[in-house]
């Protein structure tokens, strides 16, 4: 008995990324290939989106011509696809070296987008073509740039989009003759609200004396009680210091903080009794 996953629908995305992942490109292309000249495929709306994804992904050097042939048969079966596949068939032609194949199909497919109205027309169009056709004619990149770049401002496109719209054809030629729409455009974006951080209140500070030969471990514990609530800082007192509790922090407000040790240091820092060990191998050791 078949298990029952090979009765239900392909997962085309996961059949191809599992072919493509084990080393099978042309698998993949067979695959791809075989999925847009399905009958059941006609009329579906995605297959410009795959042509795409068959040309960028798994038209690897030397297949150009193969997916040149697929795509004619393609629109041999659904003629609708003529115009959305131009640019495709130009990136194609461009591949292999065809400048004039590729400049008359972009040229065709803008003429064709031109009797549309504004907003039916396809927008994807000007910078792909303007890429298409960059290396071969800047002059005519630059011209579909300033086209896309009108479309976009018509339609009152996002800033990010017009910027990088006109990002784009500075590198075909500088600004172009909608520069000032342009920077009216993308000033007129609100500028984002900056980050703000949280007001956190610093505790206080508690400077605590330290006089050697004090009990270290009682010290400690000290320290750990105190900084529940503050931040401490270790206050190291002479020898010959008051013994009483209050005689040390009246010396303790005497001496200079700039000589303070915070507490508790790093692990691998001195540590703050002053015996030259690291802290995690004297005080701050747990024996």
């Amino acid at each position: 008995m078949l298990p029952d996953h090979l009765f239900g629908p392909l997962d085309l995305d996961a059949a191809l990324e599992r072919a493509y992942d084990r080393g099978e490109e042309k698998a993949a292309w067979e695959l791809l290939a075989d999925a847009l000249m399905d009958p059941r495929a006609r009329g579906d709306r995605r297959i410009p989106a795959y042509v795409v994804e068959l040309i960028d992904d798994y038209t690897l050097d030397g297949w150009e011509q193969d997916t040149l042939d697929l795509l004619h048969d393609l629109i041999g079966v659904e003629p609708e696809l003529t115009g959305p596949l131009r640019t495709p068939m130009a990136e194609l032609h461009g591949q292999l070296g065809d400048s004039a194949t590729a400049l008359r199909l972009l040229r065709t497919r803008r003429a064709e987008l031109a009797r549309l109205p504004e907003d039916e027309r396809d927008e994807e169009f000007y910078p792909a073509a303007a890429m298409i056709a960059g290396p071969f004619d800047p002059g005519f990149a630059a011209d579909l740039l300033d086209e896309g770049l009108r479309l976009a401002l018509d339609l009152g496109r996002p800033p990010a989009t017009v910027r990088y719209l006109d990002l784009l054809r500075r590198r075909f030629g500088g600004p172009g003759p909608l520069s000032d729409r342009v920077e009216a455009h993308v000033t007129a974006e609100p500028a984002a609200p900056k980050p703000t951080q949280p007001v956190i209140e610093k505790k206080p500070t508690v400077r605590l004396p330290y006089v050697p030969g004090d009990d270290l471990r009682a010290l400690e514990a000290r320290f750990r009680k105190a900084d529940l609530e503050t931040r401490v800082a270790v206050v190291r007192l002479p020898d010959d210091a008051p013994v009483s509790e209050e005689e040390r922090l009246t010396l303790v407000a005497r001496t200079d903080p700039d000589g303070d040790v915070a507490w508790p240091p790093g692990r691998n820092d001195s540590c703050w009794c002053g015996s030259d060990r690291k802290y995690k191998k004297c005080c701050g050791s747990p024996v």
